[in-house]
């Protein structure tokens, strides 16, 4: 049923990401994907999923080089931003390093593949966040950088819902 359609997945060599890029193989779609550090997980994965898969390196604390990997689809169906990164960092014992990180992968390398996507997608595109139930409560302590980062991510989705629902494109965050 994805016949033709070409994706585009962050963090697609392990865990969520894995399935996300073997389902949307499976169904027909020409997927290219993202890692940071398992290349033998990401060419494990390429092989499962079959159909032209490709994994490719990269660093997604970087806005510019995710901006250009979207960039280089020159039509693109589908945007699943999966990557993401994880750690307690309780107000007394972290430091904004620690801030910079978590927001530059989960919300601003996130920002960066939509606007660019936004600038090509028609109709009929699909955009999908993995968000996390963190970014509506910080239920423990330590996670107020985590849980504000997938908030943010949150309200972006909905916003963007809103400016591209009318060009046809779907906006999610699941």
């Amino acid at each position: 049923m994805l016949d033709g359609k070409t994706a585009f997945v962050t963090g697609g060599s392990r865990g969520i990401g894995a399935a996300i890029v073997k389902r949307l193989a499976a169904a027909g779609a020409r997927v290219t994907f993202t890692y940071n550090s398992s290349p033998d997980a990401a060419r494990a994965v390429a092989e499962a999923a079959g159909n032209g898969a490709e994994a490719v390196k990269l660093d997604l604390s970087d806005a510019e080089a995710v901006a250009a990997a979207v960039r280089a689809f020159p039509k693109l169906d589908i945007l699943v931003n999966n990557a993401g990164v994880f750690e307690l960092a309780p107000a007394a014992e972290t430091t904004l390093a620690v801030y910079d990180r978590l927001f530059a992968v989960n919300v601003r390398a996130v920002v960066a593949a939509v606007l660019e996507a936004a600038k090509t997608m028609g109709r009929g595109g699909r955009i999908i966040t993995i968000g996390s139930v963190n970014g509506e409560a910080a239920a423990f302590p330590g996670v107020a950088f985590y849980a504000a980062s997938k908030g943010a991510v949150r309200m972006l989705t909905k916003g963007w819902a809103r400016d591209l629902g009318g060009r046809g494109i779907t906006v999610n965050v699941v």
